[in-house]
């Protein structure tokens, strides 16, 4: 499995799902959520809300199916 990436290092290089640490967004849950990223504006948004996730703060691929 990959290591989680920085946002302030660098974000993906395309549009899809990936597995992302989201502090604020799920304070009571588990921080490590799916999200989608669109790279026409660089921006990771929820997949159960459709709403954007500013609190991303790492990332990581999801992992491949067998």
């Amino acid at each position: 499995m990959g290591e989680l990436i920085s946002v302030k290092d660098r974000l993906p290089a395309t549009y899809g799902s990936y597995l992302v640490y989201a502090p604020q967004s799920f304070p009571k849950n588990s921080r490590f959520v799916v999200a989608e990223f669109y790279d026409d504006n660089n921006t990771f948004y929820s997949e159960s809300s459709d709403s954007p996730m500013p609190d991303v703060t790492y990332w990581m691929e999801l992992p491949r199916e067998p």
